[in-house]
């Protein structure tokens, strides 16, 4: 049997596209071992010249007489659709040899501690702690814009984020919740989202290079529209404002140096995401002073608040 390369589109996030293929594949009895998995995205970083280009192994429905019946268990989809949000180029194989092994040997599906289970679900818990460290940490920043698809009623709020994950579209529907009042784009190195509260034109969506097929109402009962287009680099993203200054004086003044613990906010806020953060840069002063503030605290004298009579009329 010919071994089997294979190019996934874009990023290779599609779940129903990669379900089309692994279930044509199982039913050509395609061994984990004889596929190569690979993404528009990286064969075009890193064409390989000393390989045949890889082609594309057709997907459409096979008729029933071809089909091979494939059984997985309750936890797999949604597992497998987080896995496939990974940056790891593995994790295509990973899925596959998983999905292979379940149906030849049915008590893959019920070992906890299998050793490709527990990879599968490494790789979705450490997408989904990027998610929630994008809702934590994306900072806006007003733009005033006047444009065909701004109606001058308020600012754009930009904000830059990079992700080390493709969680850009999976959160795109908290943020619209979270600010479907407000204009905002998000920017980043893979994709870019933009929403507008109300809808603008099909052809203003045109002026300014945005396809039909770009733009969607990602919420039931929600009357915007979000886009998406290709990533950006970080000067694009825009500078501070008055309001950031008035946000930092108000951080420093909220920091409690007597509950300072380094090691749990380097976990809980990663190294990665500092240089985008406002109030990143106050973090060293602040740790720096904690030890002196905390100890003259404790050094000062107990000071007991003064009590307040009631006045009577």
């Amino acid at each position: 049997m010919d071994r089997q390369h294979l190019i996934l589109p874009g990023d290779g996030t599609d779940f129903a596209h990669w379900r089309r293929l692994a279930r044509w594949l199982w039913a050509q009895q395609v061994p984990p071992q004889l596929v190569e998995w690979q993404t528009e995205a990286a064969h075009g970083q890193h064409p390989d010249l000393f390989t045949p280009t890889p082609q594309v192994t057709p997907c459409e429905d096979l008729p029933p007489t071809q089909q091979r019946p494939l059984t997985v268990p309750r936890w797999w989809p949604e597992l497998a659709e987080h896995a496939l949000l990974h940056h790891s180029p593995e994790r295509f194989a990973l899925l596959y040899r998983l999905l292979w092994r379940m149906q030849h040997t049915p008590s893959v599906r019920h070992d906890p501690l299998d050793a490709d289970r527990v990879h599968l679900q490494y790789l979705c818990k450490a997408v989904r702690r990027e998610v929630h460290q994008m809702h934590a940490f994306v900072r806006f920043r007003p733009v005033a814009l006047a444009d065909a698809l701004h109606d001058g009623s308020g600012p754009l709020h930009v904000a830059w984020f990079e992700p080390q994950h493709h969680i850009v579209h999976a959160v795109a529907p908290f943020f619209v919740g979270r600010f479907s009042n407000m204009r905002w784009a998000i920017l980043t190195p893979q994709a870019c989202l933009r929403w507008w509260p109300q809808a603008p034109s099909v052809a203003a969506l045109a002026d300014h290079g945005i396809a039909p097929q770009h733009a969607l109402q990602p919420l039931a009962g929600r009357p915007g529209v979000l886009s998406w287009g290709p990533g950006a680099r970080a000067d694009a993203a825009p500078p501070a404002d008055a309001g950031e200054a008035l946000w930092l004086t108000y951080y420093a003044h909220i920091f409690n140096p007597a509950r300072l613990k380094v090691a749990t906010m380097c976990r809980e806020m990663p190294r990665h995401y500092w240089a985008h953060l406002p109030e990143a840069q106050l973090i060293t002063p602040l740790v720096q002073a904690a030890q002196a503030r905390s100890a003259a605290m404790l050094a000062s004298a107990p000071s007991m608040p003064q009590r307040k009579l009631p006045r009577h009329a």
